[in-house]
């Protein structure tokens, strides 16, 4: 019986990067499949719009993880037998690319309508028309290398020039959204703007924040995909990337929706849950709706209890002053002008 062929450096590499791909792809579609729970139990009465989205980038995370899976089997079980020193794209592997690119233009399309409908001002406003702009020019580009990707199968055609500068004109585009996104998330939402706003508390919260909140983790994986294919195009080093993005895109989405202030089964952004001095300010509008901080929670009850015992106490002193003698009328009609006082001193 003949040894077994050794597997060669490249085949080796290739099945690597695939395994390593799915392995985490896989880890973070369970950590979409939580999130989409907590979402929905957290936020029943949450707006349309929005659970449609969820559901829409829930569905699109589920199709490419089962085309990702699909890949691990042909390359691992059907094709066990076969040197695999060239990776080929199959049908369903194009069709995961196709639904990373529609998933990545929701997510910027969702980030481009809150910076549009947050914090109202002209600059806002173009900021999330510029983001519009780079999704739509990512997403033309995007459909064209799917395209491409179709027609050649050849995963190590990236390397030809005119493939590779449309892929990248693509991930380019992306990129500069993403960075447009996270620098108008902080500007926008910066603490001296709203200096009532509910902060975050401690390391922890700090970090979800800034990858969640401020759409840090779409730069990041953006960027290491981008700075990936365009240094190394004909190598399989960017699918691994690929098959991670859109679960980074999709779970940023998830849990920026649940790390919002909850009342009645609805979800309010951050520059809503603020305190009672600007809830008293801003007033009037249904969409609006404020929220009251712990703190002025707790104040306003304690005033409350320490204004019915000055009363509670007032009246003992004011019937201990009375003779036995006197009637019971004067008494009432003492304390009625102690309880007019009050008011006119409260108000």
């Amino acid at each position: 019986m003949s040894d077994p062929i050794p597997s060669s450096p490249a085949e080796s590499e290739n099945i690597a990067v695939i395994f390593l791909g799915f392995t985490f792809a896989t880890f973070l579609y369970g950590l979409s499949f939580f999130q989409m729970y907590l979402y929905f139990s957290r936020y029943p009465k949450d707006y349309t719009g929005t659970k449609v989205l969820v559901f829409i980038l829930f569905f699109l995370e589920t199709a490419t993880t089962g085309l990702v899976s699909h890949l691990l089997y042909h390359y691992l079980i059907t094709m066990i037998d076969v040197r695999m020193e060239v990776l080929y794209a199959t049908i369903p592997f194009c069709l995961q690319v196709l639904f990373s690119v529609i998933l990545t233009v929701i997510v910027q399309l969702f980030f481009a309508a809150r910076l549009y409908t947050g914090p109202t001002s002209f600059t806002s406003r173009f900021v999330s028309m510029v983001v519009l702009f780079c999704a739509f020019i990512a997403f033309v580009f995007g459909l064209t290398s799917v395209g491409q990707l179709f027609q050649h199968r050849q995963l190590s055609a990236f390397a030809m020039r005119t493939m590779e500068i449309i892929a990248g004109i693509s991930q380019g585009f992306a990129l500069a959204a993403n960075i447009i996104i996270f620098i108008a998330m902080c500007w926008s939402l910066r603490p001296s703007r709203y200096p009532d706003m509910v902060r975050p508390v401690g390391v922890f919260e700090n970090l979800t924040m800034v990858f969640v909140g401020r759409a840090l983790g779409l730069v990041i994986i953006q960027l290491a995909y981008f700075c990936t294919f365009v240094a190394l195009p004909g190598k399989p080093y960017w699918i691994a990337l690929q098959m991670v993005a859109p679960k980074i895109y999709a779970n940023t989405v998830f849990g920026l929706l649940n790390t919002r202030e909850v009342k009645h089964g609805i979800g309010f952004n951050e520059e809503e849950s603020i305190s009672d001095r600007q809830d008293s300010q801003i007033n009037g509008l249904p969409s609006a709706l404020r929220f009251r901080s712990m703190k002025a929670t707790k104040e306003s009850i304690s005033f409350s209890q320490q204004g019915e015992n000055s009363k509670g106490s007032e009246i003992e002193e004011a019937s201990k002053s009375y003779t036995d003698g006197q009637n019971l009328e004067s008494i009432r009609s003492h304390c009625s002008e102690l309880h007019a006082y009050d008011k006119a001193s409260l108000s």
